[in-house]
């Protein structure tokens, strides 16, 4: 297939705004919402993956990028300061209330299928090196 024709692949649909409703915990229209991940987002920064490394030592690697993930994909809500950072209120979400936060992962994954791309990235990188 030559290159040109790779215009003609359709386009992935658009899933749209995940909302997930935490009302039954947090109170009466208590929402998150979620935009799909850009194929940008599936790949950490490295600055940023580090200092998830740094302040969130006890969780291992594959919970770090489902974090930044999350924080990556987060819609600001209009009463979010820019003080705030998603990446650490995931990830202290993730300690504090991990029953809440696994509950937010599985809809975000349910809705927004990544098919383990973390995984086959590092089966990548590793078959790189050889």
């Amino acid at each position: 297939m030559a290159l040109s024709n790779l215009k003609q692949i359709p386009k992935d649909a658009d899933r749209g705004i995940l909302v997930i409703d935490l009302s039954d915990i947090a109170g009466d229209g208590a929402e998150l919402r979620f935009r799909e991940p850009k194929a940008a987002d599936l790949f950490p920064d490295s600055k940023e993956l580090q200092t998830l490394r740094v302040a969130f030592a006890e969780f291992p690697e594959a919970m770090l990028y489902q974090i930044y993930l999350l924080g990556r994909c987060y819609v600001p809500d209009p009463t979010d300061t820019a003080e705030e950072s998603p990446l650490r209120a995931f990830g202290n979400l993730a300690r504090t209330s991990k029953q809440t936060f696994f509950r937010i992962l599985g809809e975000f994954i349910a809705w927004y299928p990544t098919d383990d791309l973390q995984g086959r990235v590092k089966d990548a990188k590793n078959d790189s090196e050889v």
